[in-house]
């Protein structure tokens, strides 16, 4: 792994010279750059390039609905929320995979260094770009943006991109496979363990240059099918639930802390949680019609086992809330894109991506 994040770094640093020149007159003076942190919910197929124990998704029916069926790596039947989220930033398509440049013309627009699997923690997923990685490789980015364009116009650049983080998921599963059923303090003490390392990691994220941060809180983690499955009729955990609740309440005052602490620090704060329930309150107002089952796997609630080349999979997929036992499908993403980009503080506080963009 660490051989091909090195030769796609030679490769972006070598190519950077070249075009770096034209860059501040065009995507610097059009919309930002999206730079995407985080886990399967935004990994667009960097995991495709890691040893064959890392999660991967790189096989059909996966990308089903991508554009010629393609399975990109993205843990779903078609485009995730950040590729609907960097169209509407400007972009005409999504930042490509960090391992899968070959030149930095690829990369000009922005880069995904997300990993499926990863976490806050480093100890979080087994043979996955760890968080820690994830922002090494941007440090040797911004680095070379920077040799290769004048520390003042990369930091320019960086200050007006935007920077997408999705991660927290897979740690809090983690904790919770051993202390759900927990008590209240249990699961402070679960938040409290895991938000000063990602506090930790936006700040580092801050010092190499970004300041327009827009990071997606814990969605319903006890609604997902992996987890309805154990409950009679399909239900959620409502103790799980409580669980990324209270820490997408923490993430919010964190992030509320950072902007006072760091000068040009600004944000949004995708409500991911927010909308899922939103979205579940009244399913037919947006067409679904299935919440509990996966579109993609096998046994009860399609979610005893995992989405394969074998699997039968539904075919009305925009009626379906979830695509295999732990993700959404496309739609889901669509709509939660859309109201985190363009919604009210409901679902994005303080001001959703667009304005943040604007800002």
């Amino acid at each position: 792994m660490e051989k091909l994040q090195k030769a796609a770094t030679l490769f972006l640093f070598l190519s950077l010279i070249s075009f770096l020149a034209n860059l501040s007159t065009a995507a610097a003076a059009t919309s930002p750059a999206v730079f995407v942190f985080g886990d399967s919910t935004v990994d667009a197929g960097n995991n495709n390039f890691l040893p064959s124990d890392a999660p991967k998704a790189n096989f059909p029916p996966y990308g089903v609905d991508y554009p010629r069926r393609i399975p990109t790596g993205r843990f779903g039947n078609g485009f995730l929320s950040v590729d609907f989220v960097a169209k509407a930033a400007g972009l005409r398509r999504s930042p490509p995979p960090f391992l899968s440049l070959s030149n930095a013309v690829q990369g000009r627009r922005g880069v995904n260094f997300a990993s499926a699997g990863s976490g806050v923690f480093n100890t979080t997923g087994r043979y996955v770009v760890t968080m820690t990685q994830q922002i090494k490789d941007f440090s040797t980015f911004a680095g070379n943006l920077a040799a290769a364009k004048g520390a003042r116009s990369a930091a320019v650049f960086l200050s007006k991109s935007l920077f997408y983080v999705s991660v927290g998921s897979n740690d809090l599963f983690a904790f919770s496979t051993v202390l759900i059923p927990g008590n209240s303090t249990q699961k402070d003490e679960i938040v409290a363990a895991v938000l000063p390392q990602f506090a930790d990691q936006l700040r580092s994220l801050y010092h190499l240059g970004a300041r327009k941060f827009a990071v997606v809180g814990t969605a319903q983690l006890g609604c997902v099918p992996f987890v309805r499955r154990r409950f009679p009729g399909g239900a959620c955990s409502p103790d799980l639930n409580d669980l990324p609740l209270r820490y997408k309440t923490a993430t919010r005052a964190l992030l509320g802390h950072l902007a006072i602490e760091l000068e040009g620090f600004r944000y949004s704060f995708s409500d991911f949680f927010e909308i899922m329930s939103h979205i579940q309150s009244d399913p037919q107002k947006y067409g679904f019609t299935e919440l509990a089952a996966a579109c993609c796997g096998s046994g009860r609630l399609n979610a005893e086992g995992p989405c394969t080349p074998n699997s039968t999979y539904c075919g009305n997929r925009n009626q379906y809330f979830f695509w295999d036992e732990t993700h959404p499908t496309q739609e889901v993403y669509r709509l939660a894109a859309r109201l985190s980009f363009y919604g009210p503080r409901q679902f994005a506080y303080p001001v959703n991506i667009h304005s943040l963009l604007k800002s």
